[in-house]
């Protein structure tokens, strides 16, 4: 079963949008407040077309000629600040991280610069699923903003899709997951009481997401009682969340195959007792146990299965592997596979 992936792009418009809003022009208004100064008219007409640009594309060429042009402007950070902006809300994740990179290495940049920019960097990274850059930039906002929120939400989903092989490292890693998905949904509560009504929708969703997050965390761990919870939270908010229900359906199938040990050992062990003419009471003990293991495995078996068609029905970029695990499922249940579509075209009907 595929333990990473699926999680964390689902959040990339959302962290996109945070990020750009930050980069349009007043952005830069903490930094103007050291009374930047342009030392010509020809510098103060080239950062005011800078500023009043709206178009994305002719904002960061302004930007860059800018640069070229006044090498010694007190404008070179918010400069930067404004190219970086225009190419996040472009969506060119190629010039964004080229551009921070320059940025960060500008002798002019502060940590607020810098902080801005490995953001912006992380976000161009995630798109581009490098997660290994993901991981690096984030790791060098928290470095500086420890409370980030939008780089805990993004690292702490962007861990977990690329695990190292090794346990010991491997479970680190998911520790440091798991501290960043609980200290940044601990972080949204407090936005998601003062928040405006136009706005409550949006943070619900980044919360439903993050208990999404830490659904994978578990499931990786691995420990599936957990992540069924968190899953659960997380259709809470969105009952048509895909990856959720995949997801549960992988824990009920991993419950599954740990109630069908258990069940195979209570099995030997009636059986055992049988052979040796062991007491009765004892014996009718040891078939209660093995009965309701056999219960308990019909039962998770068939949330698997529900949970694999809802899945499958809701038809997102899990839809395919869900109904491949379904199928594994149904016919170890109906030695057959006749029913299986109608099943779940009947779970796309109850969801609408």
């Amino acid at each position: 079963m595929k333990r990473t992936g699926y999680l964390g792009m689902s959040m990339s418009v959302l962290v996109v949008l945070a990020l750009a809003a930050a980069a349009l022009p007043g952005f830069g208004q903490a930094a103007q407040a050291k009374q930047p100064q342009a030392k010509t008219q020809a510098e103060y007409n080239a950062y005011k077309a800078l500023y009043d640009e709206q178009n994305p594309q002719k904002k960061a060429e302004l930007g860059e000629k800018f640069l070229t042009d006044f090498k010694e402007s007190d404008f070179i950070a918010n400069t930067y600040t404004m190219i970086i902006g225009a190419y996040t809300r472009a969506q060119n994740w190629a010039k964004v991280i080229d551009v921070a990179d320059r940025a960060v290495a500008s002798p002019v940049a502060d940590n607020k610069l810098k902080a801005f920019a490995y953001a912006n960097a992380m976000v161009a990274a995630q798109n581009q699923n490098q997660v290994d850059k993901v991981l690096s930039y984030g790791d060098k906002v928290l470095a500086i903003d420890p409370n980030d929120l939008n780089t805990m939400i993004t690292l702490s989903a962007a861990i977990p899709a690329k695990l190292p092989p090794d346990e010991a490292e491997k479970k680190a890693a998911l520790d440091k997951a798991e501290q960043l998905g609980r200290k940044a949904l601990a972080g949204i509560q407090p936005l998601l009481a003062q928040a405006p009504p136009e706005q409550k929708k949006q943070i619900a969703q980044i919360e439903s997401q993050l208990h999404g997050t830490l659904g994978l965390i578990a499931y990786n761990r691995p420990d599936y009682t957990k992540s069924i919870e968190e899953y659960e939270a997380t259709l809470k908010g969105n009952p048509k969340d895909d990856v959720a229900h995949f997801y549960l359906g992988a824990d009920y199938q991993a419950l599954t195959a740990q109630a069908s040990r258990a069940y195979q050992d209570a099995v030997k062990a009636e059986n055992d007792a049988k052979i040796a003419k062991e007491n009765q009471p004892t014996i009718d003990d040891l078939a209660a146990k093995r009965q309701g293991l056999e219960n308990e495995v019909r039962e998770k078996r068939d949330k698997a299965i529900d949970e694999y068609a809802i899945a499958a029905a809701i038809g997102g970029v899990v839809a395919q592997d869900a109904k491949n695990a379904l199928q594994k499922l149904w016919q170890a249940k109906n030695d057959s596979l006749n029913g299986m579509d109608e099943f779940i075209a009947e779970k796309k009907k109850q969801l609408g």
